[in-house]
């Protein structure tokens, strides 16, 4: 699942256990199911910021060898 997609379902798991009107353990399996949409959530985050990270070290070196050879 995206990134996206994993927090609107998060958002919407927030939103039916503030409202109440859940029972206690439909509201223990919401809370379960938001603990594990965090996780995703995160590891997409870190991996998108590994990615980014990668791409700005590849265009830094990119600008220094351009800069050495100008």
């Amino acid at each position: 699942m995206a990134l996206e997609q994993n927090l609107k379902e998060l958002e919407d798991i927030a939103e039916k256990l503030e409202c109440g009107g859940v029972s206690l353990y439909e509201g223990i399996k919401l809370y379960e199911k938001g603990i594990e949409l965090t996780k995703k959530c995160l590891a997409d985050l870190n991996a998108s910021k590994d990615k980014i990270s990668a791409i700005k070290e590849e265009m830094a070196k990119l600008t220094d060898k351009t800069r050495q050879e100008g």
